[in-house]
């Protein structure tokens, strides 16, 4: 039987026909895009799991990209640290085949000094490599170069450090002494010529701020009212505290004698190393050695003294008054006597610029690790040290290299502890921090092979969690195909039964 359609028949065909086709347009856009759903509502069942590895996958990311940062900064120590220890075994190799000579020439002794200044230069350069324009061996201080300039020059060097008036210090405490010690701290300030001394009146307990000075550090004066003493540099002999406040000592010599001692120098006119016994009186302050017996001896003659208590060393004389006794006034730069004043202040400035503060990366949730390796560890700090007593004090100076050969068997003791420690021998300046390049390279070493397990583990991680995020959110396009051919053909059947429906009318029913 045909029925003629009615308004309220064709609604019902047109909603039939927009409900398939919003079911189709919902299939297209799961099958063009692969996702069940655009939004979380979609697949409210799953939302939460779903959100739930997005956000672990995100963590995860974070931790791979940290990782890479840090990998990055460690593979730059590395090449750093490979750099130095070329650089160290170098000068080694240099400092044990002068060891082994019997003789050495003026030439083979500057020779080796300059050796020793281009290899600090070359372990400053090393210290000096940034990443992202961030010094690396700096600590926190990342915009800071590490290692400050030690000279303009190895001329300029030797100057500074003349081997004996101001020589390099022999500690790592006095290498590094940071001070900056105004009035408010140290109180009025006085001079004395007479026993070589620096005092601070005020200051009669220990610890104060010049208390902990390390004998061999150099300290420079600071006057703003310009006094006979502003802009001396002293090295610092000895620190003592008492009712008298803190004394600290610059004098090179001290009070002793008259003493039965030799010394030895040598001459233009004679090759052979000559010796003179005498009784010796030192008398601090002026610096002055009287002996007993006529020396002969000119400004700027160089000798050794031995068989004293306190005053054994190499001296140059600044000037002489002749004896018998001979007075000599040896070169060194000597307090000016001054009354207690209000203006002074005595600093010390350490090569390191960086800090000691603490650099550390987490490589996982469960781990964390020290990406801290600084210029003022004492790997570097016993490497410049040792450079540095080679390279000071000009040839045929009080505090050239050929008049202090000791150096020679501090400095390897000092190269091998920095490069294996402990060395295996008696440290000539006490004992020393246990820091070693080969230790740095380990930890180095040991931090990037972490990361490297850490981020092939945490890469497979992500994996498995996208493959779960993706069976949650992902469609199937076999399964859509087959939706979409059925909507399609469920499409076509609504529009032709519409169709039809629509052209049935009274005019046609009454034929």
């Amino acid at each position: 039987m045909t029925r003629i359609g009615t308004y309220g028949a064709n609604q019902v065909y047109l909603s039939r026909i927009n409900d398939i086709q919003l079911r189709s347009h919902e299939h297209m856009v799961q099958f063009n895009t692969g996702m069940k759903s655009q939004t979380y509502a979609g697949i409210s069942r799953d939302s939460h799991q779903l959100i739930n590895f997005e956000n672990e996958i995100s963590r995860v990311d974070q931790y791979i990209k940290g990782n890479a940062t840090a990998k990055t900064r460690l593979d730059g120590m590395e090449i750093s640290l490979n750099a130095i220890e070329t650089t160290m075994n170098d000068f080694l190799d240099q400092l044990d085949d002068f060891y082994a000579k019997e003789t050495r020439s003026q030439a083979e002794v500057t020779a080796l000094q300059e050796q020793a200044y281009n290899s600090m230069l070359s372990l400053q350069s090393s210290l000096a490599s940034s990443i992202n324009g961030q010094y690396i061996f700096s600590g926190g201080r990342v915009n800071n170069e590490p290692v400050a300039q030690f000279a303009n020059s190895f001329d300029d060097f030797q100057t500074k450090w003349d081997g004996f008036d101001h020589p390099y210090p022999t500690t790592r405490s006095g290498t590094l002494l940071e001070l900056n010690a105004t009035n408010a701290e140290t109180g009025n300030v006085s001079f004395s010529a007479a026993a070589g001394t620096i005092t601070a009146a005020s200051l009669t307990t220990s610890p104060n701020v010049l208390s902990d000075i390390p004998v061999g550090a150099r300290i420079t004066v600071a006057d703003s009212a310009g006094g006979l003493n502003d802009d001396k540099e002293f090295t610092v002999r000895g620190v003592s505290v008492g009712a008298g406040g803190t004394v600290i000592t610059v004098s090179p010599l001290v009070t002793e004698g008259p003493v039965a001692a030799s010394l030895k120098y040598y001459t233009t006119a004679l090759p052979d190393q000559q010796q003179l016994n005498a009784n010796l009186t030192f008398t601090p302050g002026s610096d002055t050695i009287q002996v007993s017996n006529a020396t002969g001896f000119t400004a700027g003659q160089v000798f050794e003294v031995s068989g004293t208590a306190s005053n054994d060393g190499v001296y140059e004389v600044s000037s002489i008054v002749a004896g018998p006794p001979d007075t000599i006034t040896i070169n060194s730069t000597k307090v000016t006597t001054q009354a207690a004043i209000s203006t002074v202040t005595l600093s010390a400035s350490s090569w390191y610029n960086g800090d000691n503060l603490a650099l550390e990366h987490r490589v996982g949730q469960d781990r964390t690790i020290d990406l801290g390796v600084y210029a003022s560890d004492p790997t570097f700090e016993k490497a410049f040290r040792a450079m540095a007593i080679i390279a000071q004090g000009q040839y045929g100076t009080a505090g050239g290299l050929e008049n202090n050969l000791d150096r020679i068997v501090a400095a390897r003791y000092l190269l091998n502890d920095a490069m294996n420690s402990p060395a295996g021998t008696s440290p000539p300046y006490g004992t020393e921090l246990s820091s070693d390049l080969t230790s740095l390279q380990a930890a180095v070493g040991n931090n990037q092979a972490l990361i490297a397990t850490k981020n092939t583990i945490y890469t497979k991680f992500k994996g498995f969690l996208q493959t779960r995020a993706s069976d949650l959110e992902q469609s199937d396009k076999t399964e859509l195909a087959v939706l979409l051919k059925s909507d399609e053909t469920a499409l076509q059947a609504a529009y032709q039964t519409t169709s039809m429906v629509r052209e049935l009318s009274l005019l046609n029913f009454m034929r």
